[in-house]
């Protein structure tokens, strides 16, 4: 977060909803993906004025996979949509910007933890 006097500039998530028709593409699990929808914001005394660089992103709640997905299949799938992202709208992430963003469930002692860290801080397993 920056701020300049009464005004600053933030990166936000929100979580929207879980998908339970798709599958994912790493653990073919069925559980469902969490649909994520991280932005900036510039705001005047924390009320947003505007928004920018919106992405998209689906997160398996099995292997905690990444996917991104284009704005427009995000929108549709925010307004309500069943169908509006389909398996092939999946596109894996490696390493950027929302991984930085989003915490990591440990599949030792199921506690959340940041997704930069290769062991879990309260069990000590590596992260798989």
């Amino acid at each position: 977060m920056f701020f300049v006097g009464i005004f600053g500039i933030e990166d936000k998530k929100k979580e929207i909803k879980t998908i339970r028709n798709l599958s994912c593409k790493n653990c073919d699990g069925v559980s469902g993906l969490t649909l994520f929808k991280v932005y900036s914001c510039f705001h005047i005394f924390f009320l947003p004025i505007f928004r920018w660089n919106e992405r998209y992103y689906l997160v398996c709640s099995c292997c905690n996979s990444i996917y991104e997905i284009s704005k427009e299949k995000g929108i549709r799938a925010e307004r309500g949509e069943e169908e509006a992202i389909t398996y092939w709208d999946l596109k894996p992430m490696e390493y950027g910007y929302y991984n930085n963003n989003i915490q990591h469930k440990c599949k030792n002692c199921g506690r959340e933890i940041d997704s930069n860290f290769e062991y879990c801080p309260y069990c000590g397993k590596r992260r798989e």
